[in-house]
């Protein structure tokens, strides 16, 4: 699950932006309402991303400048939020390099693009410097060949039917693939993955899995228990994957 600490001074603001990302199926590290909530809870435990107003009123730092000081010493991504979409405030904001931008008021869709933008964003930065050792650890899948991954595991490959996969997870640029019985790490993204399992029985149930609807156990309203799995069904995901469930 990807962990965001929330900096905004505006309670209603805070708490409806809280709740809709939990229902979109993320996690909350912290809300905070100034600079030094904001320091204290990044130094405390590590988020995956930080949503950060840029004007916080009582405050004498705005949200520019505690973006600047977590980037001092954390390497994050950042999603500035603002009700000023000025020139000046976007020239400002551009100085730290933020990773998405998100302007007041915003609806669901638009908050869930703005975060995947920024996780995107943030991990193809982090790609190119990954430890090459870690990433010659990972298995390599080749093209999904009549319904197969044909997967490199150090000297040999490895067949791994798409029927025999239970659910598919993301790790930023990475993912993890299980069967069940067996799990492989791949130099993958999810949305590569998803598109080679296009018109199987995969969906996506929420921004970090792909579950196979054979291997589905139970559903409950927020829930997918897939072996011993429990996966969450994010909010943006469950129409489509109610469709799809009565096509079966």
């Amino acid at each position: 699950m990807i962990d965001i600490l929330i900096v905004e001074d505006e309670p209603i603001i805070a708490k409806d932006l809280m709740y809709t990302l939990k229902d979109l199926g993320y996690g909350i590290t912290a809300v905070c309402r100034n600079h030094q909530e904001a320091l204290e809870a990044v130094n405390k435990k590590k988020s995956d991303l930080i949503i950060c107003d840029i004007h916080l009123e009582g405050d004498d730092w705005d949200g520019i400048r505690i973006a600047q000081e977590i980037r001092r010493n954390h390497d994050q991504p950042i999603v500035f939020l603002t009700a000023l979409a000025d020139a000046s405030t976007i020239a400002r904001a551009a100085s730290v390099e933020p990773d998405a931008y998100l302007v007041k008021p915003f609806e669901e869709r638009t908050l869930y693009a703005a975060i995947e933008l920024a996780i995107n964003k943030f991990s193809a930065r982090k790609a190119p410097v990954q430890d090459a050792a870690a990433k010659s650890s990972l298995a390599e899948t080749i093209p999904f060949i009549a319904g197969n991954f044909f997967i490199k595991d150090k000297k040999r490959l490895i067949k791994v039917s798409a029927a025999d996969i239970y659910w598919i997870k993301a790790d930023g640029a990475y993912s993890q693939l299980n069967t069940g019985t067996q799990q492989f790490f791949l130099s993958t993204n999810l949305g590569s993955l998803e598109e080679k399992l296009r018109g199987n029985s995969f969906v996506r149930v929420h921004r970090s899995y792909l579950v196979n609807f054979q291997h589905i156990d139970a559903i409950e309203e927020d829930v997918l228990s897939v072996g011993t799995e429990r996966i969450p069904l994010g909010k943006i995901y469950r129409e489509e994957f109610y469709r799809r469930l009565q096509q079966l």
